[in-house]
């Protein structure tokens, strides 16, 4: 009798470790620190409820630990030396903590596109050893490749922002990230077009008088529906998370 209850026991606690909820951490700036208000098709912003991350919780039962921050990049910002995602080790490593987490998700590289004073070989290096470092904690990394700009062109000499990317890409690959977990919102329509209405609905807009100010970077609540959607998508296709 006394052998089958701590059988049950022992099963029970199996159970419960076998079933134990995910934790992922999602490493990235203002995109997916804030949902922003679209005034042209008259989408509020600020609502927590909307943000990726809380998506994903809900719809996954996926702990999403959203370590976003306004303005956050992957290197410091000298010369006041704004630290970066990369300095951020002790605070991966708190968050990781005694049982540690599944993974994370890293989504910067758009501010430091926007830093002349971030060289791209810093950016480089930093995302490389960042990557190294989450890997030597046994956390799945998935990389997601910084947004696209409006008419984004394909040559590093005409678009910053296509240059950190590709950096963004071989960093991560580099550093031993299988291709597949790397993330380009671009392939799933996540970009800015200001001729398309559908695009438009995605992002920030204000309306300045009578000119309509398209901002082009931050994510209205359609944009993270449409965010945290794929994301899901490509996740569940991956093996890590499964939808309730």
């Amino acid at each position: 009798m006394a052998r089958s209850f701590f059988f049950a026991l022992a099963m029970l606690a199996f159970a419960i470790d076998a079933n134990a909820q995910q934790r992922w951490i999602l490493a990235g700036d203002s995109i997916m620190a804030g949902v922003f208000e679209n005034e042209e098709f008259g989408l509020p912003g600020g609502d927590a409820a909307q943000l990726t991350s809380t998506i994903v919780a809900l719809e996954t039962g996926v702990s999403i630990q959203n370590v976003s921050s306004p303005g956050a990049t992957m290197s410091l910002i000298p010369p006041w030396q704004f630290p970066g995602v990369s300095n951020q080790r002790s605070a991966v490593a708190f968050i990781d903590g005694l049982f540690g987490a599944n993974g994370i998700i890293i989504t910067v590289g758009v501010n430091d596109a926007g830093q002349p004073a971030i060289t791209p070989t810093n950016f480089y290096n930093d995302y490389f050893n960042f990557v190294t470092y989450a890997r030597s904690l046994a956390l799945e990394v998935v990389c997601v490749i910084p947004l696209n700009e409006p008419n984004q062109p394909t040559n590093v000499n005409a678009s910053r922002r296509y240059y950190f990317q590709l950096l963004a890409y071989f960093a991560c690959t580099n550093a031993g990230v299988p291709v597949a977990q790397v993330y380009n919102p671009a392939a799933d329509g996540i970009f800015p077009d200001p001729a398309n209405a559908a695009k438009r609905r995605l992002f920030a807009s204000s309306i300045q008088g009578t000119q309509l100010v398209l901002d082009n970077i931050h994510l209205s609540s359609d944009g993270h529906a449409l965010f945290a959607e794929k994301l899901i998508d490509f996740m569940v296709a991956r093996g890590f998370w499964t939808r309730n």
